[in-house]
């Protein structure tokens, strides 16, 4: 029995035991329909719903679906969750990023949350699979496969960003001595973008809990996006906040709070504004006020002391325009 017809009677009988949500589709009638998305394989392909990819709606495959699909992998980058790779789909040919992780709660709970997010300052989902083996790339040109029978891997293709995370910018901002003028105007720039994420996270009713320089990146056209959604937790309404793991994310980026089990979302304000604090860090002559009375606010120890995202989303927008008042004014003289 050729590969297809067997991974064509293996999701029929998976279906036959109550699992309706998988479809299959000849591509040739269709490639990549904008409500759903694909994970193919040779003539057919399976479709699984990202809009909600329920932990027993994601396809499991037992052949090596990412190197059969995928091609010119290289490794983006690797710690404790695992890899990231840069690679083409053969059928699209476009790049993307794809994760590798070991299928647990976590890397399922950064799926669910993702597929539900749909953000220019966000990092884009586009779908998962299982595989019972693990992609490891050898950087001395063989690729190997690791193969565990007590776990499955999860392969997350998402959008492919820019190397440099805001990490990296940061650091680069450093070493240099760039116009302190042009770097006040940048930073309020990525400080703008990044509070726009995190408006839009939670309105979700969700909380991040790792904002970090390391979790924010650029997309390709320079866009900032927030990533890492590994940490990500359901926001419990005014009334009865949930208790949570205690001492959950980045250490250095961790609200007071955090160190006791009742938090909201306030803990991503705070971490925002060590971020933003960290953008301005090396601007020699001191912060302005207008900075300030935007920095301050969010690193207060009680978090009710703290502004919504909303809130600085217009300070920041105010103090946008005010930066480009003197640029403006002198244009102004010029022109007379």
């Amino acid at each position: 029995m050729t590969l297809v017809l067997k991974q064509i009677v293996e999701l029929l009988v998976h279906e036959a035991e109550g699992c309706s949500c998988f479809s299959l589709f000849s591509l040739r009638e269709s490639v990549e329909p904008s409500s759903l998305s694909m994970a193919s394989t040779s003539d057919w392909g399976v479709f699984t719903d990202s809009s909600n990819p329920k932990k027993d709606q994601v396809c499991s495959f037992s052949h090596n679906l990412f190197t059969s699909e995928f091609d010119s992998i290289s490794c983006l980058g690797y710690g404790g969750f695992g890899h990231v790779y840069k690679a083409r789909e053969k059928l699209l040919d476009k790049y993307y990023a794809v994760k590798v992780v070991h299928d647990r709660e976590k890397a399922l709970r950064e799926v669910l949350a993702l597929s539900d997010l749909h953000h220019h300052n966000i990092v884009r989902y586009y779908n998962c699979w299982r595989e019972e083996t693990e992609y490891e790339h050898d950087s001395r040109s063989t690729s190997q496969w690791s193969v565990s029978k007590s776990s499955q891997y999860l392969y997350i293709k998402m959008e492919l960003c820019d190397t440099k995370t805001l990490k990296g910018w940061i650091n680069e901002r450093n070493e240099t001595t760039p116009q302190e003028s042009k770097r006040r105007v940048e930073s309020v720039t990525i400080a703008q973008q990044i509070v726009n994420g995190v408006e839009y996270i939670h309105a979700k009713k969700l909380i991040h809990r790792d904002l970090k320089p390391a979790n924010v990146m650029f997309g390709r056209d320079g866009e900032v996006k927030i990533g890492d959604f590994g940490l990500v937790t359901a926001e419990a309404d005014d009334e009865n906040k949930m208790e949570r793991t205690i001492e959950t994310g980045t250490l250095s980026y961790m609200a007071p709070e955090q160190s006791e089990k009742t938090y909201d979302g306030k803990v991503d304000i705070f971490a925002f504004g060590l971020i933003y604090f960290e953008l301005l860090l090396k601007v020699s002559s001191g912060h302005e006020r207008a900075e300030k009375l935007i920095i301050k606010p969010t690193l207060c120890e009680r978090p009710e002391h703290r502004p919504e995202a909303k809130t600085l989303k217009e300070e920041l927008e105010k103090w946008a325009q005010a930066l480009k008042e003197p640029k403006n004014k002198h244009q102004q003289n010029v022109t007379v």
